[in-house]
């Protein structure tokens, strides 16, 4: 073989340089693209993996908000609970006075009610007894001073102002005797 620039014709030997020739024309040519397209598909990979990261940030805060939420709402219906349960006792509670303050007045009333039917009855025996005295005062009367029309009269006039005073100190002492019924 001879120095210097030319044509080799032995296959062995230019087969090898050849393949290094195209190697590293492939390599160049070829290793460019596909580290182009390993970068590419990296910033691909690495947006996904950003995309994912942020979502991932969103939902812990969707979720710590979502449980303040619940946090929340437990607190209000607990609220709601205690309050509903010290409105119940208070209602039970009004609705118990006001049971006891009827009951009461239907015991007062019942109280008043038979007062008045015993002071009715002893005005009507009062009427009937003085009735009855003044009839039998009169027949005594008649009896005794016979036909004397004159003293009658006088008579009469004097059993009415004696049945009026009657009348009166019935009064006054049943009203007496029922301050003191009302005291006791």
């Amino acid at each position: 073989m001879g120095q210097g620039f030319g044509l080799n014709t032995d296959i062995f030997e230019t087969n090898v340089l050849n393949l290094l020739v195209v190697v590293g024309i492939v390599v160049g040519v070829v290793g460019d693209s596909f580290r182009t397209l390993l970068d590419q598909r990296r910033k691909v990979i690495l947006s996904t993996l950003q995309e994912a990261d942020n979502k991932a940030r969103d939902s812990r805060k969707r979720l710590a908000e979502a449980k303040k939420a619940v946090e929340v709402a437990l607190l209000r219906a607990q609220e709601i609970r205690a309050q509903s349960i010290k409105t119940v006792e208070q209602e039970s509670i009004s609705i118990k006075q006001v049971l006891e303050n009827d009951l009461q007045r239907l015991k007062d009333s019942g109280k008043q009610g038979m007062e008045l039917e015993r002071q009715r009855a002893v005005q009507t025996i009062a009427h009937q007894v003085a009735n009855l005295a003044l009839t039998t005062a009169e027949r005594t009367l008649y009896t005794a001073l016979g036909s004397q029309s004159s003293a009658i009269l006088k008579q009469k006039e004097l059993n009415e102002v004696h049945v009026r005073e009657t009348f009166r100190r019935l009064v006054k002492m049943d009203q007496s005797n029922l301050i003191y019924l009302r005291l006791n």
